[in-house]
């Protein structure tokens, strides 16, 4: 008998993806209430003479590292769902992880660009 993979286990197996949608929500108020008074804008800061400063690390270093460890984690959470896809399939847990992985990090570059302070 040839193992299937019902609707309920697909359904599982992409729910790490949620985890960037439940999270943005409370990420921009977070960002717009604290993150960004306390590391400051990614706006550039001149001197006196009119010359950039370097830039110190700011609202929107933050903002990329978080979500990067938000798919970091989805990456992780969809490793150990893996095990539900039936082993004589390993090739398709390869694929499952690998497109898991490069979804949350699509993700997780439109969330950080769409969050930048300018």
């Amino acid at each position: 008998m040839k193992p299937t993979v019902n609707v309920k286990t697909v359904a599982l197996l992409l729910a790490p993806i949620l985890l960037f949608f439940v999270l943005f929500f409370p990420y921009i108020w977070l960002n717009n209430t604290f993150l960004v008074d306390i590391f400051g804008c990614g706006c550039p800061k001149l001197d006196e003479a009119g010359n950039p400063l370097p830039n110190q690390f700011n609202a929107n270093d933050f903002t990329r590292l978080f979500w990067l460890f938000i798919s970091v984690c989805v990456t992780t959470i969809s490793a150990f769902l893996s095990k539900r896809i039936p082993k004589e399939r390993w090739w398709l847990r390869i694929v499952y992880i690998a497109g898991m992985l490069a979804l949350s990090l699509l993700i997780a570059s439109q969330f950080s660009r769409l969050l930048m302070w300018k």
